[in-house]
């Protein structure tokens, strides 16, 4: 559910929808002088935003600062590398069996972690395999390089993910915010930081790069639901021994409220897998591991392929590991099947455990 800082929201926004179906393309400014200023600038970016980000009605110049170009859209599924918005492909293309490929916490811009040898061949393996689209669960970056709030060291963490992130043709990345790229994401209102450096602008370095400018989202395809977070169900100071023996989940309400049949969380670095029947439903959690250093001999991403049956329903999951050696080759691991019309066997473990944990 979307919580609105005031009730005159609600009204702003229906307003500013009306706006751009009469002007077609606005500025912040633009959209501030037409209402004669009767909204203050947070107001109108809170409403702009929800129009952007959670109903897709409008897109937003990449090439981003304050008087950004925003453009309304009366096609839902325009997709312009030259613009960007939330609406992502996955849910309305014709193929009914899905792959696709689930990475989380790539850190880029810690030297000690990042591994873009290892990252370009699990997006290979996948793209040989028939997927086509691939999960980010956060954490992108590693936080400011220099630990400063400079445009300069912003624009290296920038520089870094064009030159090196994979930016394969057939492949569409969407990638959800981590708690370290809150630090170079303005959307989330950092005083120290600039407005502009909103992470949506990633799509002009990496044209099949799609920023989803939250750490959860949702996805719902016929009969299954999807969650997808960064940290949304465990407690971020986890450490090891808690994993490995999964105690903080039983906690998680998110569990037991029956809406999710399956729940993506990265953040941990490590792969696991638990599951569980409340109320006659059965939920599914995948920890995503991280796909850098941290997993060196150790699960690193997963492969999914959804089997739909006759009806077009999902039926089953196939969840494979993808293991890297010591020389970044990408290789299959264990297959998990994961029924949705049928009882599944208990299914409560950790895959590997990292040697350092940094959360």
């Amino acid at each position: 559910m979307y919580y609105f800082s005031s009730n005159k929201i609600l009204i702003l926004i229906s307003t500013i929808k009306n706006l751009f179906q009469k002007y077609e393309q606005l500025t912040i400014k633009q959209i501030s002088e037409i209402l004669n200023n009767n909204y203050n600038m947070s107001e109108i970016y809170e409403a702009v935003d929800y129009l952007l980000v959670e109903q897709g009605v409008i897109i937003r110049d990449d090439y981003w600062s304050k008087d950004a170009i925003f453009k309304y859209v009366f096609n839902e599924y325009y997709q312009d590398s030259a613009f960007t918005r939330h609406y992502y492909s996955f849910t309305v293309d014709d193929t009914n069996n899905k792959k696709f490929l689930l990475i989380s916490d790539t850190h880029i811009g810690n030297s000690e972690l990042e591994n873009y040898k290892m990252l370009h061949n699990v997006y290979e393996y996948a793209l040989k395999n028939g997927a086509t689209n691939c999960f980010h669960m956060g954490d992108i970056f590693s936080g400011i390089i220099g630990k400063s709030w400079s445009e300069e060291d912003i624009l290296k963490q920038f520089s870094l993910f064009s030159e090196f992130y994979p930016n394969f043709n057939g492949m569409k990345t969407y990638a959800l915010i981590g708690n370290h790229d809150e630090f170079i994401n303005g959307f989330f209102e950092k005083k120290a930081i600039p407005f502009e450096y909103d992470l949506r602008q990633l799509t002009k370095y990496a044209s099949n790069f799609y920023i989803i400018p939250r750490k959860e989202w949702e996805i719902k395809l016929n009969n299954v639901m999807f969650h997808l977070s960064h940290r949304l169900y465990l407690n971020c100071f986890i450490r090891e021994l808690k994993i490995k023996n999964l105690f903080e989940i039983e906690k998680s309400n998110i569990l037991y409220n029956n809406k999710y049949d399956v729940l993506f969380s990265g953040h941990l670095h490590q792969g696991f897998i638990y599951n569980n029947a409340c109320n006659g439903c059965e939920t599914l959690l995948l920890g995503v591991p991280s796909t850098t250093n941290l997993n060196i001999n150790g699960v690193v991403a997963y492969f999914i392929e959804l089997n739909y049956d006759e009806l077009n329903n999902v039926d089953s999951m196939d969840v494979t590991l993808l293991l890297c050696d010591s020389n970044n080759n990408i290789s299959k691991g264990e297959t998990i099947n994961w029924s949705f019309s049928k009882n599944n066997k208990i299914l409560k473990k950790s895959f590997n455990i990292p040697l350092e944990m940094k959360c």
